[in-house]
Protein backbone atom coordinates (compact mmCIF):
# COMPACT_ATOMS: atom_id res chain seq x y z
CA UNK A 1 0.00 0.00 0.00
CA UNK A 2 1.12 3.34 -0.82
CA UNK A 3 0.18 7.35 -0.38
CA UNK A 4 1.31 10.11 -2.36
CA UNK A 5 0.43 13.22 -1.79
CA UNK A 6 -1.48 14.86 -5.07
CA UNK A 7 -3.21 18.37 -6.20
CA UNK A 8 -6.84 18.29 -6.61
CA UNK A 9 -7.72 21.10 -8.63
CA UNK A 10 -11.32 21.06 -7.63
CA UNK A 11 -10.17 21.02 -3.45
CA UNK A 12 -8.03 23.84 -4.11
CA UNK A 13 -11.03 25.92 -5.68
CA UNK A 14 -12.78 25.21 -2.79
CA UNK A 15 -10.67 26.54 -0.42
CA UNK A 16 -10.50 29.86 -1.98
CA UNK A 17 -13.89 30.08 -1.90
CA UNK A 18 -14.06 29.38 2.22
CA UNK A 19 -12.48 32.34 2.87
CA UNK A 20 -14.87 34.32 1.00
CA UNK A 21 -17.88 32.60 2.78
CA UNK A 22 -16.22 33.70 6.05
CA UNK A 23 -16.49 37.40 4.92
CA UNK A 24 -19.96 36.93 3.17
CA UNK A 25 -21.37 35.06 6.35
CA UNK A 26 -19.04 37.93 8.30
CA UNK A 27 -21.56 40.80 6.52
CA UNK A 28 -24.65 38.44 7.40
CA UNK A 29 -24.07 38.60 10.75
CA UNK A 30 -24.18 42.48 10.68
CA UNK A 31 -26.87 42.94 8.79
CA UNK A 32 -28.89 39.96 10.96
CA UNK A 33 -27.50 42.36 14.05
CA UNK A 34 -28.43 45.24 12.84
CA UNK A 35 -32.10 43.80 12.24
CA UNK A 36 -31.98 42.70 15.82
CA UNK A 37 -30.89 46.16 17.21
CA UNK A 38 -33.84 47.48 15.10
CA UNK A 39 -36.42 44.96 16.13
CA UNK A 40 -35.59 45.10 20.05
CA UNK A 41 -36.28 48.73 19.41
CA UNK A 42 -32.79 50.09 19.91
CA UNK A 43 -33.97 49.49 23.95
CA UNK A 44 -30.12 47.71 24.73
CA UNK A 45 -26.67 47.12 22.71
CA UNK A 46 -25.69 43.96 25.15
CA UNK A 47 -27.62 41.15 23.21
CA UNK A 48 -25.95 42.25 19.90
CA UNK A 49 -22.81 43.16 20.99
CA UNK A 50 -21.36 39.24 21.25
CA UNK A 51 -23.14 39.08 17.28
CA UNK A 52 -21.07 42.28 15.75
CA UNK A 53 -18.00 40.23 17.77
CA UNK A 54 -18.58 37.01 15.91
CA UNK A 55 -19.33 39.38 13.01
CA UNK A 56 -16.02 40.77 12.75
CA UNK A 57 -14.12 37.90 13.77
CA UNK A 58 -15.40 36.32 10.39
CA UNK A 59 -13.88 39.37 8.65
CA UNK A 60 -10.76 39.12 9.38
CA UNK A 61 -9.91 35.64 9.81
CA UNK A 62 -11.74 35.39 5.87
CA UNK A 63 -9.65 38.34 4.93
CA UNK A 64 -6.77 37.12 6.48
CA UNK A 65 -6.98 33.47 6.97
CA UNK A 66 -3.51 32.74 5.13
CA UNK A 67 -1.10 34.73 7.44
CA UNK A 68 -2.63 33.92 10.57
CA UNK A 69 -3.70 30.25 10.27
CA UNK A 70 -2.45 29.03 6.65
CA UNK A 71 -3.23 25.26 7.39
CA UNK A 72 -6.37 26.40 8.41
CA UNK A 73 -6.51 25.01 11.88
CA UNK A 74 -9.36 26.52 13.57
CA UNK A 75 -11.85 26.40 10.41
CA UNK A 76 -13.66 23.97 11.90
CA UNK A 77 -13.93 25.86 15.16
CA UNK A 78 -14.68 29.36 13.63
CA UNK A 79 -17.18 27.40 11.45
CA UNK A 80 -19.22 26.30 14.54
CA UNK A 81 -18.88 30.17 15.87
CA UNK A 82 -20.84 31.09 13.34
CA UNK A 83 -23.59 28.29 13.25
CA UNK A 84 -24.17 29.05 17.02
CA UNK A 85 -24.40 32.42 16.51
CA UNK A 86 -27.22 32.07 13.87
CA UNK A 87 -28.79 29.89 15.82
CA UNK A 88 -28.76 32.33 19.00
CA UNK A 89 -29.86 35.38 17.02
CA UNK A 90 -32.34 33.37 15.68
CA UNK A 91 -34.19 32.00 19.12
CA UNK A 92 -33.32 35.50 19.96
CA UNK A 93 -35.92 36.91 17.43
CA UNK A 94 -38.57 33.94 17.62
CA UNK A 95 -41.50 36.20 19.06
CA UNK A 96 -40.23 39.40 17.91
CA UNK A 97 -39.77 39.56 14.40
CA UNK A 98 -40.88 38.20 11.43
CA UNK A 99 -41.19 34.28 11.01
CA UNK A 100 -38.93 35.19 7.50
CA UNK A 101 -35.93 36.42 10.74
CA UNK A 102 -35.67 33.79 12.63
CA UNK A 103 -36.33 31.04 9.72
CA UNK A 104 -33.27 32.58 7.59
CA UNK A 105 -31.57 32.48 10.73
CA UNK A 106 -31.63 29.11 11.57
CA UNK A 107 -31.49 28.56 7.83
CA UNK A 108 -27.75 30.12 8.02
CA UNK A 109 -26.90 27.90 11.14
CA UNK A 110 -27.83 24.79 9.00
CA UNK A 111 -25.79 26.15 5.92
CA UNK A 112 -22.50 26.98 8.78
CA UNK A 113 -23.33 23.15 9.89
CA UNK A 114 -23.07 21.94 6.21
CA UNK A 115 -20.11 23.94 5.32
CA UNK A 116 -18.06 22.64 8.66
CA UNK A 117 -18.29 19.07 7.83
CA UNK A 118 -17.32 19.88 3.79
CA UNK A 119 -14.36 21.95 4.41
CA UNK A 120 -13.38 19.37 7.36
CA UNK A 121 -12.73 17.34 3.80
CA UNK A 122 -11.16 19.87 1.38
CA UNK A 123 -8.50 21.23 4.53
CA UNK A 124 -7.41 17.42 4.92
CA UNK A 125 -4.47 15.90 2.88
CA UNK A 126 -5.18 15.12 -0.60
CA UNK A 127 -3.78 11.77 -0.33
CA UNK A 128 -3.57 9.27 -3.45
CA UNK A 129 -4.11 5.62 -1.97
CA UNK A 130 -2.64 3.10 -4.05
CA UNK A 131 -3.50 -0.71 -2.79
CA UNK A 132 -4.42 -4.35 -4.18
CA UNK A 133 -8.00 -2.76 -4.48
CA UNK A 134 -7.10 -0.13 -6.89
CA UNK A 135 -6.63 3.76 -6.74
CA UNK A 136 -8.43 5.69 -4.21
CA UNK A 137 -8.45 9.59 -5.38
CA UNK A 138 -10.29 11.85 -2.22
CA UNK A 139 -12.76 13.75 -3.52
CA UNK A 140 -15.44 16.54 -1.34
CA UNK A 141 -17.64 14.16 0.47
CA UNK A 142 -16.58 10.69 -0.27
CA UNK A 143 -13.48 9.38 -2.38
CA UNK A 144 -13.59 7.81 -5.60
CA UNK A 145 -12.01 4.22 -6.33
CA UNK A 146 -10.88 3.24 -9.23
CA UNK A 147 -10.29 -0.10 -9.71
CA UNK A 148 -7.18 -1.70 -11.64
CA UNK A 149 -9.29 -3.35 -14.30
CA UNK A 150 -10.54 -0.10 -15.14
CA UNK A 151 -6.57 0.97 -15.68
CA UNK A 152 -4.27 -0.05 -18.72
CA UNK A 153 -1.21 1.65 -17.37
CA UNK A 154 -0.10 3.81 -14.67
CA UNK A 155 2.89 6.24 -15.38
CA UNK A 156 4.98 7.80 -11.70
CA UNK A 157 6.70 10.94 -11.74
CA UNK A 158 8.80 12.78 -9.28
CA UNK A 159 6.01 15.43 -10.67
CA UNK A 160 2.73 13.67 -12.03
CA UNK A 161 0.90 10.74 -11.32
CA UNK A 162 -0.57 9.70 -14.71
CA UNK A 163 -3.74 7.06 -14.66
CA UNK A 164 -4.40 5.51 -18.06
CA UNK A 165 -8.09 4.17 -18.76
CA UNK A 166 -8.92 1.48 -20.43
CA UNK A 167 -10.92 3.80 -23.26
CA UNK A 168 -8.06 5.82 -24.11
CA UNK A 169 -8.83 8.33 -21.22
CA UNK A 170 -6.32 9.67 -19.02
CA UNK A 171 -6.05 11.45 -15.37
CA UNK A 172 -2.71 13.30 -14.16
CA UNK A 173 -2.76 14.72 -11.05
CA UNK A 174 0.64 16.52 -9.64
CA UNK A 175 2.37 15.45 -7.09
CA UNK A 176 3.00 17.44 -3.82
CA UNK A 177 5.45 15.47 -2.00
CA UNK A 178 9.27 14.74 -2.45
CA UNK A 179 9.37 11.18 -3.91
CA UNK A 180 12.57 9.30 -4.22
CA UNK A 181 14.22 7.34 -7.07
CA UNK A 182 13.68 4.53 -4.72
CA UNK A 183 9.82 5.35 -3.70
CA UNK A 184 9.19 5.87 -7.61
CA UNK A 185 10.42 2.25 -8.57
CA UNK A 186 8.69 0.68 -5.82
CA UNK A 187 4.95 2.39 -6.97
CA UNK A 188 5.45 2.03 -10.43
CA UNK A 189 6.36 -1.58 -10.02
CA UNK A 190 3.51 -2.24 -7.47
CA UNK A 191 1.32 -1.04 -10.48
CA UNK A 192 2.58 -2.95 -12.96
CA UNK A 193 2.61 -5.86 -10.68
CA UNK A 194 -1.43 -5.52 -10.48
CA UNK A 195 -1.81 -4.66 -14.19
CA UNK A 196 -0.23 -8.22 -14.75
CA UNK A 197 -2.40 -9.75 -12.91
CA UNK A 198 -5.67 -8.49 -13.98
CA UNK A 199 -4.34 -9.31 -17.33
CA UNK A 200 -2.94 -12.92 -16.46
CA UNK A 201 -6.96 -13.13 -14.88
CA UNK A 202 -8.44 -11.89 -18.32
CA UNK A 203 -6.72 -14.61 -20.32
CA UNK A 204 -7.82 -17.58 -17.94
CA UNK A 205 -10.99 -16.45 -18.38
CA UNK A 206 -10.96 -16.06 -22.08
CA UNK A 207 -9.02 -19.75 -22.46
CA UNK A 208 -11.64 -21.36 -20.28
Amino acid sequence: MYNVLIKIDGIEKRKRSAALLHVIIGFILITKAADYYRIINYKSFIPVFPIYIVAIFSLLYGFIRKRIDFTAKYNMQVRLLQGITFLMLGILVIGQGRSIDYISSFLWAALCLLLLFSERRIYSDTNMLIDTGGITIPGYYTNHIIPWDKLSDVVVRQDYITLFHQNNKYLQYQVLQSLSDLEIAQIAGFCKEQLEKIEADNIKIHLN
